[in-house]
């Protein structure tokens, strides 16, 4: 597996259009799960996650959201997320991490992951640029939130580029998706309906679904209204991703051990037992 399906439009630094002063006011809510949790189990570690675990029973999703903060859209997917008791993951740019910290704060503060995506949203780098891109973003990330990000998504879902090579070799569990909203199609990016209706009538048990809040996105946070709400009804949970991966390995270690394959070479007379 190289690539992901690919995101149709790139990420960029968003533009300051209002404070993130009132966003940061809110009190963030009492967690009900283990969402604050930001490990990820042993086996999953540099390892590139893109597709759900087929037979996977529990109906868990896991919400990701790209290419932030920004003041535009990241308080009002945060609104939404608290609103509906939903939690989420956050891969955030560094470069806007640096920007609004107290948004990448407050998204972990209110019991949300918040993973890298790299600084600047780069698809070809230098080894050189890789290091700048990963560490400087984990950086921003434990300043602003206390804590060391654990998950990492690349940019454009690109698993062959230096950037990702890097995040593997430092352990870290690279995450694609397996169900897009297509919120970056220049057909539909501004309709929360066509958004919210790509999430909805296809989810599997397990799917990890992308979004975006980087500015520019506000339908995809309008669509959250009815994704969460609609899903949750049919009894979906939202998690985020190290909860998703946690409960994937609970699963695993709960099945039987697979039969040994059969013996294709039984009938070979250089293999049967000698005849006394």
């Amino acid at each position: 597996m190289s690539t992901a399906p690919r995101e149709t439009q790139p990420g960029t630094a968003p533009t300051p259009v209002a404070t993130e002063a009132s966003a940061a006011e809110e009190a963030p809510v009492q967690p009900t799960t283990d969402s604050h949790d930001w490990s990820v189990p042993e086996i999953f570690r540099s390892h590139i996650i893109g597709q759900r675990k087929k037979g996977f029973p529990r109906k868990l999703l896991a919400l990701t959201i790209d290419d932030g903060p920004s003041p535009s859209d990241t308080p009002v997917v945060l609104e939404k997320l608290r609103q509906y008791g939903a939690h989420a993951t956050f891969f955030v740019l560094g470069y806007n991490a640096s920007r609004w910290p107290k948004l990448v704060a407050q998204a972990a503060a209110e019991g949300h992951c918040v993973g890298i995506h790299s600084y600047s949203h780069i698809a070809k780098c230098t080894s050189e640029q890789a290091v700048k891109n990963l560490h400087l973003t984990a950086e921003m990330i434990e300043r602003a939130t206390g804590k060391k990000p654990t998950v990492f998504r690349p940019p454009y879902g690109i698993t062959t580029n230096e950037l990702t090579k890097l995040a593997r070799k430092e352990g870290y569990p690279v995450i694609l998706w397996s169900l897009s909203s297509a919120d970056t199609s220049p057909r539909i990016f501004r309709n929360a309906d066509l958004i919210a209706r790509n999430v909805i009538f296809t989810p599997n048990p397990g799917e990890i679904i992308l979004m975006h809040d980087g500015g520019g996105h506000m339908a995809s946070a309008r669509a959250l209204d009815q994704i969460i709400p609609q899903l949750q009804a049919k009894g979906w949970e939202f998690v985020t991703v190290p909860e998703l991966l946690r409960a994937w390995a609970e699963w695993m270690a709960a099945q039987p051990p697979k039969a040994p394959p059969p013996n294709t070479s039984a009938g070979k007379e250089s293999d049967r037992a000698p005849t006394p």
